[in-house]
């Protein structure tokens, strides 16, 4: 403890306040190294001078006024001044994590999180001028100009609500980087879903984090680097505050600066490139069935999903071992509530049971196949689905039909290549990645993660 304590304070001859008592003599010891140390509790009586002090030490971690001694630390710290929060080796995750977000919320920016020889773990930050919070009410205004400004993209509030508020599975799973003037510069954010999980031992049902916007203002973007960077702190309080002893795992779709970013600086794997597949529109017929195969399917159009969805995922998740749970609650939020996107939603049976359905998009002459689930009895279905589709006037004008349509579980990859689906690179360069927490998924990813391009916010 003691040579880290002094790697993360300034050079001999600053000015220190140790905050706290001292039972192992370091404060001693800091002096004796040619600090002028100052011993008290926080916040000081006057006439202590603001700013005074280069460094602070706390060595009993944050009390349960945590916003007032972290008001006190700042108004005595110089510019840029240290604060290092020292935690006893019993002390609880949930204080090391609590601390984190208070730290962010009173205007520092986290240097270094370390763990020492004798267990006990060590903040160590800087006073800031630029403050990361969770999201308040109304912050959207600002929220929605900033992905304007970043994506050259206008999203509605109704849109916004949609996709943060009203989600099934919780809110508001937000943080975000604000300027001495109060303008947002920088925001990292998701939305939960929750996975069925059926590989080593019994079927786990895993809440997860689909991360969405990340964005930070131009002007800022030179303001720290990497997890110091205004956007690196954003993830930081994001994982202390929503992911960090509540979620299995976050995943997301990204590519270029953002992807390499996240596998540097915020703990982030890389699965692979998204699985796009393309088929012309043409002479070529499907491989569908034939004889007796055909007798009893109905390909039909819905607005919503009822009881048969639940019925039909209960019945085939074991099939596919490892996806997000497609419920009726979920796809109906997903779906059928979705504001300002027109999807198209058709459920096939085979004799009045349902076995299986699909989602699309229809983009001028191209059909994006979003999201699909199928009996594997039933998969021959799914080229009557496509051909009953294609011969809607709503997609008649379709020349090519596009999607992530993943190689797992084998049988799905070999029915949508009998299909005609050919492998293509991503156009967008786009990748999967994902950041373990109380579960790390990589292996079982690689094994079975069943995903389509609705399982992203980008369809």
């Amino acid at each position: 403890m003691r040579l880290l304590l002094r790697s993360l304070l300034p050079d001999s001859a600053a000015r220190l306040l140790w905050a706290g008592a001292d039972p192992e003599g370091l404060a001693d010891e800091l002096a004796a190294a040619g600090h002028e140390v100052v011993t008290g509790d926080l916040p000081l009586a006057p006439p202590e001078v603001p700013g005074r002090y280069d460094a602070l030490i706390l060595p009993a971690g944050l009390d349960g006024d945590s916003a007032r001694q972290l008001a006190a630390a700042r108004a005595l710290l110089a510019h840029e001044g240290r604060l290092v929060v020292l935690f006893s080796a019993v002390a609880p995750e949930e204080s090391v994590r609590a601390a984190v977000v208070a730290l962010s919320e009173a205007g520092f920016a986290i240097l270094r999180q370390e763990s020492a020889e004798d267990g006990r773990e060590l903040l160590a930050a800087r006073r800031d001028s630029f403050v990361v919070r969770g999201y308040r009410e109304g912050d959207e205004e600002q929220i929605l100009a900033l992905f304007r400004a970043s994506f050259h993209v206008d999203r509605s509030p109704v849109r916004w609500r949609w996709e943060y508020r009203e989600n099934p599975y919780g809110a508001h799973r937000i943080s975000q980087a604000f300027a001495p003037d109060g303008r947002l510069v920088a925001h990292y954010a998701g939305y939960p879903v929750r996975f069925y999980y059926a590989m080593s031992g019994p079927p786990r049902h895993l809440l997860a984090l689909q991360v969405g916007d990340t964005m930070t203002a131009p002007a800022v973007r030179h303001v720290g680097r990497g997890p110091t960077s205004l956007l690196g702190r954003s993830v930081r309080h994001f994982y202390a505050s929503y992911c960090e002893g509540h979620v299995a795992f976050n995943y997301g779709f990204n590519t270029g600066n953002i992807q390499r970013f996240s596998m540097r600086f915020v703990r982030a794997d890389r699965l692979e490139d998204c699985p796009y597949r393309v088929r012309e529109v043409g002479p070529a017929p499907l491989s569908l069935p034939r004889g007796l195969a055909r007798l009893g399917w109905r390909v039909e159009r819905v607005q919503h999903f009822d009881r048969r969805f639940d019925r039909l995922f209960r019945r085939v998740r074991d099939a596919y071992r490892l996806l997000v749970e497609r419920d009726a609650r979920y796809l109906e939020w997903r779906y059928a509530t979705c504001p300002g996107t027109e999807y198209f939603l058709y459920a096939l049976t085979r004799f009045g049971r349902l076995v299986g359905w699909s989602v699309f998009r229809q983009k001028g002459d191209r059909l994006v196949w979003g999201d699909a689930l199928v009996d594997p009895r039933h998969r021959a279905g799914l080229g009557i689905l496509l051909d009953r589709v294609l011969a809607l006037p709503e997609h008649r004008e379709t020349r090519v039909v596009e999607g992530w349509l993943s190689t797992r579980p084998a049988w799905w990859d070999e029915t949508v290549t009998a299909l005609g689906f050919e492998r293509r690179p991503e156009p967008q360069g786009l990748g999967v990645v994902y950041v373990p927490f109380a579960v790390d998924p990589g292996e079982d990813f690689r094994r079975s993660l069943y995903y389509m391009w609705g399982d992203s916010d980008l369809f």
